[in-house]
């Protein structure tokens, strides 16, 4: 409980008064509990408390905030999340979706997108992710069963980075949310985080496989014959093969496989480090989302 309930985006980044980040507004934060509101209902109450009792836990405090000894547990965390410094605010957003509260339900929750939106409205650089899940098969006295769990819970991305102000990655984000998508947005979404972390390597291996992810989405939209296992290159000349684009666009397409296959994870260093620029890690991540956005407007 304790490991997830502190894992949370006020100890990944650092918001200072004296950067240029641009602060939550409050009709951010009115919207998002009024949407808690309409969500809830009856049970809005005993979501409140739910929350801050975890919230609570959070900060070490009986009380959040200086709102009287009075007051009740769900006006005292209303009271903090007018009140609260903007990085815990967005811990709650994310504490909100990693807890068993009444009425959070996943792979797919309605409020995200709508906070999102919210998020676009106020022209606040933050993007909130969603579930990523992962199937499963357990085996129960000789009877095999498959399922679905969580693999991450939606985080808080920061969008003021240089990476996330090009114009592909918003469009590419966007296009993802859509179901048929979910894989593909998941190991996307999963590369812009390893990014932020350095873990470079990592960061090339997800962005190839997002982009071959979403070709045999591609191929399968599209009566496109191909099979689970193909390669890149197997999926692109088969789409190219079925598309107006000429055949030189191949070869820039291409290059995300090939520098995947070069500099990620997905294949041993050998006996010399791989040493991968920052630079080249944006590259690909722009470039991916680019490529993305190319093949699926063809296919539109």
């Amino acid at each position: 409980m304790f490991n997830r309930l502190f894992d949370v985006f006020s100890r990944r980044e650092e918001l200072t008064e004296n950067s240029n980040q641009k602060s939550l507004s409050l009709e951010f934060r009115n919207r998002v509990i009024m949407l808690f509101r309409d969500e809830f209902q009856q049970t809005f109450e005993e979501f409140l408390v739910g929350l801050h009792r975890k919230v609570a836990y959070l900060h070490g405090k009986f009380r959040l905030t200086d709102s009287g000894k009075n007051s009740s547990p769900s006006d005292d965390m209303l009271n903090f999340l007018i009140t609260c410094k903007d990085e815990h605010f967005l811990d709650i957003l994310e504490i909100t979706f990693k807890s068993d509260l009444p009425g959070i339900s996943w792979p797919d929750n309605a409020l995200i997108p709508n906070i999102n939106e919210f998020l676009r409205i106020d022209n606040l650089p933050y993007y909130f992710t969603g579930y990523s899940t992962e199937n499963y098969e357990t085996t129960f006295y000789g009877s095999a069963t498959t399922g679905i769990r969580i693999k991450e819970f939606p985080k808080v991305i920061r969008k003021d980075s240089e990476i996330l102000h090009q114009n592909a990655i918003g469009p590419a984000l966007t296009l993802l949310n859509g179901i048929e998508y979910k894989h593909a947005n998941n190991e996307f979404l999963n590369a812009l985080e390893d990014f932020r972390k350095g873990e470079f390597r990592d960061c090339l291996t997800k962005c190839g496989s997002a982009f071959e992810s979403v070709m045999k989405v591609l191929c399968y939209n599209n009566s496109i014959p191909f099979k689970k296992t193909d390669t890149a290159s197997v999926l692109l000349k088969a789409l190219l093969e079925n598309s107006q684009l000429d055949a030189y666009w191949e070869q820039p397409l291409i290059l995300i496989a090939t520098l995947r296959n070069r500099l990620s994870s997905s294949h041993g260093a050998g006996t010399e480090e791989k040493d991968i620029p920052e630079h080249v890690v944006k590259y690909m991540i722009n470039a991916t989302a680019s490529a993305i956005l190319l093949l699926s407007g063809e296919f539109s």
